[in-house]
């Protein structure tokens, strides 16, 4: 497959964390014990890489509360029914030890401030605690890896998943973060959700999270899905990552959007995606942000006998009718075993 097939556009979300490990000036040894904890410990597993802004803070709101608890504890816990919403405002409206990017991120539970702050510089999140009286208390300096690697030693992942499922991003900087920042992957961008019809960021199945390989039609690529991104890569096309987003079903019956140079400019790499039950599969659709013609490229992923084994593949397909493009494997080596094959159970154009 190659990416020009789509219209693939670009884009990011709001500037709560950049990728990479950075240090943290506290010990931050997995100290916590079980009767301390915020929730109960279960098995689930959460990612450092292609966080959303509602991850972000849900990942720094866990990890304050179980470390450090007091007001980070409650907000944590009151979260989980009331909802998490961070509010973004420019770092002069309190007094930090270091204003990071200029932005001061105010973590909230439903809408009630209790001096939560934390700010962003390079790789690293500072963690404040009663920044609504004088000077703020900073708390730590922490990568977002250390986080992570402490929640999931913890049994947090699912704590950090019910806080993200209804946590909201305000921006209060009167849209000053509307130009350039700094997405939750690191790349540049040129805007942020709630604008272009952006209803933020779509969640990729876990199971389809990853690089997968094909061979089918002569063509050695690749596919890379993140938990919101998208990238092809070919011998010809070595693509950008995409930022896969919901968007406004009526942004594009305003037919000036899809012809605006501004627009055009600001979702250059966004993708709009939505998920399809269609046969017998669960097919995750993408388009171009501005595209108003044409089908989508559709994909999915399904088990095949290979070899007398039971194996996950991955389905590409497009068209009207959903037919099979390509079979993606998750090693290159099966990729060229199986290059070409045609499975009775999928649909091809013939």
């Amino acid at each position: 497959m190659n990416s020009k097939k789509i219209s693939f556009t670009l884009a990011a979300g709001l500037a709560l964390l950049l990728a990479g490990c950075g240090t943290q000036s506290t010990n931050n040894s997995h100290s916590s014990s079980s009767s301390s904890l915020i929730a109960a410990k279960t098995n689930d597993k959460i990612s450092a890489d292609n966080m959303s802004p509602q991850q972000a803070v849900a990942v720094i709101t866990a990890y304050a509360g179980n470390k450090y608890g007091d007001d980070w504890a409650t907000t944590a816990k009151k979260g989980q029914q009331d909802g998490l919403q961070v509010n973004l405002y420019r770092t002069d409206k309190y007094q930090l030890s270091d204003n990071g990017q200029g932005v001061a991120y105010n973590v909230t539970a439903n809408g009630q401030s209790t001096g939560l702050v934390y700010t962003v510089k390079g790789n690293d999140v500072t963690i404040y605690q009663d920044a609504q009286s004088g000077a703020a208390k900073k708390l730590t300096t922490v990568s977002r890896a250390d986080m992570v690697d402490y929640l999931n030693h913890n049994g947090q992942g699912q704590l950090v998943n019910n806080l993200a499922k209804d946590a909201k991003v305000v921006d209060k900087t009167n849209g000053g973060l509307t130009g350039p920042t700094t997405d939750t992957t690191g790349s540049s961008t040129h805007g942020q959700v709630g604008k272009y019809g952006n209803e933020g960021p779509v969640n990729v199945p876990s199971e389809m999270q990853g690089t997968w390989y094909t061979a089918d039609n002569n063509t050695h690529g690749t596919l890379t899905f993140g938990s919101h991104t998208y990238k092809y890569s070919g011998p010809d096309d070595n693509g950008e990552t995409q930022q896969l987003y919901k968007q406004d079903s009526s942004f594009l019956e305003n037919e000036d959007n899809a012809t605006n140079k501004a627009i055009t400019q600001a979702t250059m790499n966004w993708l709009r995606a939505i998920f399809v039950n269609a046969k017998g599969m669960h097919w995750l659709c993408t388009h171009g942000w501005l595209q108003t013609a044409g089908a989508g490229t559709y994909f999915a992923v399904h088990t095949e006998t290979i070899n007398g084994k039971q194996v996950k593949v991955l389905v590409e397909a497009g068209g009207a009718d959903m037919h099979v493009d390509a079979v993606y494997y998750q090693t290159p080596e099966m990729a060229k075993q199986q290059a070409d094959t045609k499975y009775d159970d999928l649909d091809y154009m013939d």
